[in-house]
């Protein structure tokens, strides 16, 4: 069960990895920044509605069904993206696509921190093979598409073939799910997940425009892969060390630092000057999601219990995966369009800088964070 666990988690963030990589595919099919913003969007927007169906059918029929039936929809929905020619075809079938594969993060992820609570094993050592995973997907992709997009599409193909055969032996947790209930959550967590919408659309911006960067600047095709591939390495010695990090930081402190480097990376992406220093501002990654996922996290089981945590959490799904990416896309897009990607990046990183100043105060005033 171990083994099967690590190995669909490697494969959930291969998943993550080639939707990444869907940007420098439609970047380099001739589509605008808006259209490419546009059609990036869809999973985010996807994960705002969908959530609730997903788990209500894998209530109903188990996750295993779901996960295989949607890792088939993925799969044909995928190469009408790729054969049918034009935007409104491709956002079409993207739509599609984007509420399948949708399913596999949240549904999978789910499952496993539950079997990582019933067998007494860390979820962190499940959680690694995710990003070791994204890294050798990311890496050897962003590789082999030197030679066609098509390649892409193949290795697609392959991971979710391998989903719909490892989900036989998905863990199947208890169907019984709590009443969630929005109204009277916490306003200061409110205001928090406005801090995290923002944080987290402006490092999607940077993932979904740094192909347009690419691009605009002549490097290597594979720079865009590797550098994804880096990127998704760089988060290793955090999640090795994560507990014993927080413990000596807090969670504040950790959000505070996260939400820092990801205006600073912004800032430094268009002063770069060659691939070399584009890699290096780039691996600041390490010090951004991941950090602002962990803390938040922690932040919450601090500060909220049973009921309240529970719809607090969902609140927060929605902020992580739908709305602060769907902002980071679109807005992204128009923004590109208007004043050029450079001045987009310097921009935002400025605001998001001004946002980490304005979250000081709101938790030196309001959140209770333990060490």
């Amino acid at each position: 069960m171990f083994l099967s666990s690590c190995a669909l988690e490697a494969l959930v963030y291969s998943v993550l990895a080639c939707s990444t990589l869907m940007s420098q595919y439609f970047a380099f099919s001739g589509f605008s920044p808006f259209q490419l913003g546009l059609i990036m969007a869809l999973p985010p927007l996807t994960s705002i509605y969908a959530n609730y169906i997903y788990f209500g059918a894998a209530i109903r029929f188990s996750t295993k069904k779901v996960v295989r039936l949607f890792a088939l929809g993925s799969l044909v929905s995928l190469w009408f993206v790729f054969l049918l020619k034009g935007f409104a075809m491709k956002f079409l079938f993207m739509t599609i696509f984007a509420f399948f594969q949708g399913a596999f993060l949240p549904l999978i992820e789910s499952a496993m921190i539950d079997y990582s609570h019933r067998s007494a094993l860390s979820y962190s050592k499940i959680r690694i093979w995710g990003t070791i995973g994204y890294v050798i997907t990311a890496f050897a992709t962003g590789r082999i598409v030197r030679f066609g997009f098509v390649w892409l599409f193949v290795i697609f193909s392959g991971i979710f073939f391998m989903m719909n055969i490892l989900s036989k032996k998905l863990y199947q947790g208890t169907s019984q799910r709590q009443k969630i209930q929005l109204k009277g959550i916490n306003r200061n967590f409110l205001i928090l997940f406005a801090v995290v919408t923002i944080a987290v659309g402006f490092n999607l911006f940077n993932s979904i425009f740094l192909p347009v960067v690419v691009k605009e600047r002549s490097y290597d095709l594979s720079l865009v892969g590797t550098m994804f591939s880096l990127m998704a390495l760089s988060e290793l010695p955090f999640l090795l060390k994560a507990e014993k990090i927080q413990r000596k930081l807090s969670s504040s402190v950790l959000f505070l630092s996260g939400l820092f480097v990801v205006g600073i990376r912004l800032v430094l992406v268009p002063l770069s000057r060659s691939q070399r220093s584009l890699i290096l501002v780039q691996m600041l990654h390490g010090w951004t999601f991941i950090v602002i996922y962990y803390s938040t996290v922690h932040l919450m089981k601090e500060n909220l219990k049973d009921q309240s945590l529970l719809s607090t959490q969902t609140i927060f799904w929605i902020a992580l995966q739908g709305i602060g990416p769907l902002m980071g896309s679109t807005i992204g897009g128009i923004f590109v369009e208007k004043i050029g990607t450079n001045n987009a990046y310097l921009f935002f990183g400025m605001i998001c800088l001004g946002v980490t100043i304005y979250a000081i105060y709101l938790f030196k005033k309001h959140f209770h964070s333990v060490r």
